[in-house]
């Protein structure tokens, strides 16, 4: 009689067996073949019955049904975080936008990028945070951001069970540099530096009356403004992307919005774009004839080149107030003349939410912590036994 001839277990058959060396019960399921090497491609479970034993492989089989998690075993972390970004997440963000999710995405493919999406875990994801982004807490946060995005969706599309980026642990937050409001002397001064920009001032004297984003401001162009009205909008950002200063869309939808602009500064603009004209006929080609601020023949100017310079201005003038801190300062003013409530600071600056103003933008300056603490001591009585007036009861 012939011998039995053998035959290949198909994907998804699955078995069990006992590991004599380790006592265990080994339930085990193939569920497809490597694409690049053709080797099958298991997944086992250990128990310590074969009852157990078939109740693991049963539960294997119920996970591997459908075709999308064979195909979470074949496919690589790297190219699902491609993929991923390519399809559902360069479409809707900009340009520096990005370019940042870019960066953290070639990060993470350094460490995980050749595994089987199947088999990334949380651990894989934790121990790059730690790894890369221990002393950088925002970095972290962001990291965490495009993980949970991706993983999000691998799992909405039940490539993977549940999403592993949920709850990564990020570094210690560093305390928020206090804001510092200038004083008007300060004002003064940054007003009157002297600088290679021949319209500083503007720029300047624009942002405190503003308190537009840096890229929003040196975005602006002259049709954007109506100098007789009164007013401006925010239609158009500039970046700094790729070595290049772009000009895009602006960050929200809630950023675009029109900023009315007090008399003293339609005058100074006026002047200005005089001046400006005068400079344009001298060059005789101007880059960007529409663009308000600029160099010299109507260059953008770099809103990374402008910061930095800023800074430099600033430390040498001894202040200590931040380009961004401009935005809190103008914030601060709006919500110290009692005149205005979140929702018009929010608008003013184009914040796409409230909450956004809420944690940034309400500060308490030393004048309003000392009113607090006078209303606390005079609401004091209305709330315990103050010892004047239990004096007053018990002498009576």
């Amino acid at each position: 009689m012939g011998r039995r001839k053998k035959t290949r277990r198909g994907p998804r058959e699955g078995s069990i067996y006992k590991d004599k060396k380790r006592d265990r019960w080994i339930a085990q399921l193939t569920v497809g073949f490597d694409g690049r090497t053709g080797r099958p491609v298991r997944r086992t479970k250990s128990s310590f019955t074969q009852k157990e034993a078939l109740k693991n492989l049963a539960a294997l089989k119920e996970r591997y049904m459908n075709t999308t998690a064979l195909l979470a075993d074949q496919l690589t972390a790297g190219e699902w975080l491609d993929r991923w970004f390519t399809t559902y997440s360069q479409p809707h963000i900009r340009m520096t936008t990005g370019e940042r999710y870019g960066f953290m995405i070639r990060v993470a493919k350094e460490y995980i990028g050749t595994m089987p999406l199947a088999f990334v875990t949380e651990f894989d994801l934790q121990n790059i945070i730690n790894r890369r982004f221990f002393d950088h807490y925002e970095r972290a946060r962001y990291f965490r951001v495009v993980m949970r995005m991706a993983f999000g969706r691998a799992a909405k599309l039940k490539l993977i069970p549940a999403n592993i980026a949920d709850d990564l642990n990020l570094p210690r937050r560093p305390q928020k540099k206090p804001f510092v409001r200038p004083t008007k002397e300060q004002r003064d001064a940054l007003l009157e530096a002297a600088t290679p920009f021949p319209c500083w001032r503007q720029i300047l004297l624009t942002e405190f009356m503003t308190g537009l984003r840096r890229g929003e401001l040196l975005a602006l162009h002259w049709s954007d403004i109506n100098l007789e009205e009164g007013w401006l909008e925010v239609s158009h950002g500039l970046v700094n992307t790729d070595g290049k200063v772009m000009l895009t869309e602006p960050k929200t939808e809630q950023s675009r919005r029109r900023i009315y602009i007090p008399r003293a500064l339609c005058q100074e603009l006026s002047e200005y774009r005089h001046r400006q004209g005068i400079a344009r006929l001298e060059a005789g080609h101007w880059e960007h004839p529409d663009l308000v601020f600029t160099r010299k023949a109507g260059a953008f100017i770099s809103p990374a080149y402008f910061s930095s310079y800023y800074a430099r201005v600033r430390k040498r003038l001894g202040i200590r107030t931040t380009f961004h801190m401009l935005r809190h300062d103008l914030a601060s003013r709006m919500k110290d003349s009692k005149k205005f409530d979140l929702k018009d600071i929010q608008e003013q600056l184009g914040h796409s939410t409230i909450n956004v103003t809420m944690d940034i933008y309400t500060h308490l300056n030393e004048d309003s912590k000392a009113a607090v603490g006078r209303w606390m001591q005079e609401d004091m009585g209305n709330v315990i036994d103050m010892d004047e007036k239990r004096q007053e009861r018990e002498s009576k």
